[in-house]
């Protein structure tokens, strides 16, 4: 087997492990969104995503590299090629591929979680505002609205 389509294996192994790690974040992040819990793990998780992120594009950076020594395109198509024509490269490339589509869906319903959150944070400020009497807080260009100086409420509880 040529040295540089068995590097091209070693780095597909490393990609793998890497996506599966980051699953693995991804699975723990999905529960704190699920579960009542501090917001310590999901900054545990934003932080530990950054760093498996990183490490996917130097690992993606080196299999480019790889696969342009070899003759290939260093893009998706290049990589079908030398899988079909290696049969070395074939089992750790589905297997990345699988892992990969594992990773973007739960990536993308952790994010919709996010948004479903930050939407009904949103909506509860902007009650709180109208209660308040305090309408936008700030204008366009970000600058403090003095629009409602000199309107206040008075709340009296019970």
């Amino acid at each position: 087997m040529n040295n540089t389509v068995l590097q091209l294996q070693k780095c597909l192994e490393e990609e793998v492990a890497l996506v599966q790690t980051f699953i693995t974040v991804l699975e723990a992040e999905a529960q704190a969104l699920t579960e009542a819990g501090t917001t310590d793990a999901l900054s545990d998780s934003t932080d530990q995503k950054n760093h498996y992120a990183d490490q996917l594009m130097m690992v993606a950076d080196k299999r480019q590299l790889l696969l342009t020594q070899l003759g290939y395109s260093d893009d998706k198509a290049g990589l079908d090629t030398a899988a079909n024509e290696h049969a070395s490269l074939r089992l750790h490339y589905q297997s990345l591929l699988e892992k990969a589509q594992i990773a973007d869906d739960l990536n993308t319903a952790n994010g919709s979680i996010i948004d479903n959150f930050l939407a009904h944070n949103q909506q509860a400020l902007d009650t709180l505002r109208t209660l308040a009497g305090a309408g936008n807080l700030y204008d366009a260009s970000g600058r403090a609205n003095r629009g409602n100086q000199g309107s206040t409420r008075t709340f009296k509880a019970g």
